[in-house]
C-alpha cells in the first residue's frame, strides 16, 4: 500500500494500481483510493469500511441509527430475509414496519425480528403470520379467516371459493356453526345451509333453507310437495293435496264443522258453553241431512279439540265435499248490550291474513261467488224459519273460511250472552227451527246450480 496525497493505494507486482475491487479486506474505489471509513460500492454491491479501512464481514453494523448486515464477503444484504430479519432494498433492517417482498407482506417488530407462526395484533387489527413470516391471507387459520388484506374477518360474511360456500365470522373472529345468523343457518363446520332441510334441536323445529340460504316462510313446493311454514320459518307440515271443487258438479256431500270443542269452550255465559250448543245443533242437522240422502262429513263428532286455523280446513280439503258449514253462536262480550240475531259469513280476502294452506282457492272467483250464494240461501232461510233478527249477511277472513277450498260459510246462530236469546237457543224446539232453516238453505243452494 502506498499513501499518495493522503490517500492509500495498492499496486501489484507489476506496478499496476488496483481499482474498483476488494483486496485483502479493503475497498479500492474506481479511482484506486482506499475507503478508510464508510460506504463503498463495488460492481453494484455495497460494503462498509471500519475506521481501520477493513470492511465489515459476517457481522452487524449500525450506521446513522440504522442496522445493516454484511455477509462473509462483506457484501451488504438487501431485499432479503436473513436469520429472521428482513432487509429492505436499501439494505436497512426493517423495524416496526410492514414490508412487501417478492409479493408477500411481512411485519418487522421493534427489535427487527419478523413475526412467525403466530397471531399478532397490529394497529388494533389481528393478523396471522406463517412459518416463514409472511402474512397469511385468503385462507383459514383454524376457525378464523384471513381476508385478502390479511385482516382477520369479524362480524361479516365471506365466500370461500375452495369450499364453494358462505361462512359467517362472528365478533370473536370464529366462524358461526350450528346457529342462526338472521334468516340464515350455519351448519357444523360453518357452511351456510341452502336448498336443504335443517332440524334445529334448540328450537325443536324443522326449517327449509332456499337456494339463497334464507329460511322459507308461507307455502313452498319442495321436491314436488307443498309444504307450509310459519312466518319465522318453522315448518308446519305438508299440505294435503287439495281437491278443490268444480262449480255446478256436486256429490251431495256436506261437511259440517261444530265450532270449538275440548279445551276450547268458545263463549261461556249463563252456564252455557258454546261448544255444547254447536254440537247439539250439529247432531240434529246431520240427522236431517242424512235422512234426505246427503252424505255428511264433520270435523268432530264429540267433545274434542280441533285446531281452527288450518286443521279443520285440511280435513274438508281432503274430501269430495261440495260445501263447508261452520256452526257457531255469538257473544258481544257485554251482556248489557242486548245484541241479538243471526249472522252469516262468507269469505272476504283481507290484507295481512295470508292463506296458509289454501293459496289457490282462497280468493278464487268461483269459490267466492259460490260461498256468497250459499251464505245468502242459508241466511234467508234461517231468518224465515226462526223469525230471528237479521244481524247481517257479512263477509270476513275467518281462518276456516280462508283455508277451505270449497264454498264455505260460518253461521252465528244467536247471542248466548243475551239472556233471553240464550234461553231460546238452548231449547230443543228452537234448535229444530235453526236446523230446518239451514237444511232449506242447503236445498235452495243445490237447486240453484
Amino acid at each position: 500500500m502506498e499513501k499518495i496525497h493522503g490517500k492509500w493505494y495498492y499496486f501489484d507486482k507489476n506496478g499496476t494500481m488496483l481499482d474498483n475491487t476488494i483486496f485483502d479486506g479493503y475497498i479500492l474505489t474506481s479511482s484506486g483510493a482506499m475507503v478508510d471509513s464508510g460506504w463503498g460500492k463495488i460492481k453494484d454491491k455495497w460494503y462498509y469500511a471500519n475506521p481501520s479501512g477493513r470492511i465489515v464481514k459476517k457481522d452487524w453494523k449500525k450506521v446513522s441509527g440504522v442496522w445493516y448486515y454484511f455477509d462473509k464477503d462483506g457484501i451488504m444484504l438487501s431485499n432479503t430475509i436473513f436469520n429472521g430479519y428482513l432487509f429492505t432494498n436499501s439494505g436497512a433492517m426493517a423495524e416496526s414496519a410492514w414490508v412487501k417482498q417478492d409479493g408477500k407482506w411481512y411485519y418487522a417488530q421493534a427489535s427487527g425480528s419478523l413475526i412467525k407462526n403466530k397471531w399478532d395484533k397490529i394497529g388494533g387489527v389481528w393478523y396471522y403470520f406463517n412459518k416463514d413470516g409472511s402474512m397469511a391471507n385468503n385462507q383459514w387459520q383454524g376457525n378464523y379467516y384471513l381476508k385478502a388484506n390479511g385482516v382477520m374477518a369479524e362480524k361479516e360474511w365471506i365466500f370461500d371459493k375452495n369450499y364453494k360456500s358462505w361462512f359467517y365470522l362472528k365478533s370473536s373472529g370464529t366462524y358461526a356453526a350450528r346457529e342462526w345468523i338472521g334468516s340464515y343457518y350455519l351448519k357444523s363446520g360453518g357452511y351456510m345451509a341452502k336448498s336443504e332441510w335443517i332440524d334445529d334441536s334448540y328450537y325443536n323445529a324443522r326449517y327449509y333453507l332456499d337456494e339463497n340460504g334464507v329460511y322459507v316462510t308461507g307455502t313452498r313446493k319442495i321436491d314436488g310437495k307443498a309444504q307450509q311454514f310459519q312466518s319465522n320459518g318453522k315448518w308446519i307440515g305438508e299440505i294435503p293435496v287439495s281437491r278443490g271443487f268444480e262449480k255446478g258438479k256436486y256429490t251431495n256431500t256436506v261437511f259440517l264443522d261444530p265450532g270449538h270443542g275440548g279445551k276450547d269452550p268458545g263463549a261461556v255465559y249463563y252456564n252455557t258453553n258454546e261448544k255444547d250448543l254447536t254440537m247439539q245443533v250439529y247432531k240434529k242437522l246431520r240427522k236431517e241431512l242424512e235422512g234426505l240422502g246427503y252424505t255428511v262429513l264433520s270435523s268432530r263428532d264429540s267433545d274434542v279439540y280441533v285446531d281452527f286455523i288450518t286443521e279443520r280446513s285440511k280435513m274438508v280439503n281432503s274430501t269430495n265435499s261440495d260445501i263447508f258449514i261452520s256452526i257457531h253462536f255469538n257473544a258481544s262480550g257485554n251482556p248489557a248490550s242486548n245484541r241479538s240475531g243471526i249472522q252469516t259469513y262468507s269469505y272476504e280476502d283481507a290484507p295481512g291474513y295470508r292463506a296458509k294452506i289454501n293459496p289457490y282457492w282462497h280468493n278464487h272467483p268461483d269459490r267466492i261467488s259460490e260461498s256468497n250464494r250459499l251464505a245468502a240461501d242459508i241466511h234467508s232461510s234461517l231468518l224465515a224459519e226462526t223469525g230471528a233478527k237479521d244481524a247481517g249477511l257479512l263477509q270476513s277472513s275467518f281462518a276456516v273460511l280462508r283455508e277451505t277450498d270449497k264454498p264455505a260459510v260460518l253461521l252465528e246462530l244467536g247471542y248466548i250472552d243475551n239472556f233471553n236469546e240464550n234461553q231460546q237457543i238452548r231449547s230443543d224446539a228452537y234448535q229444530n227451527r235453526l236446523v230446518a232453516g239451514i237444511v232449506k238453505g242447503i236445498q235452495k243452494y243445490y237447486a240453484g246450480k
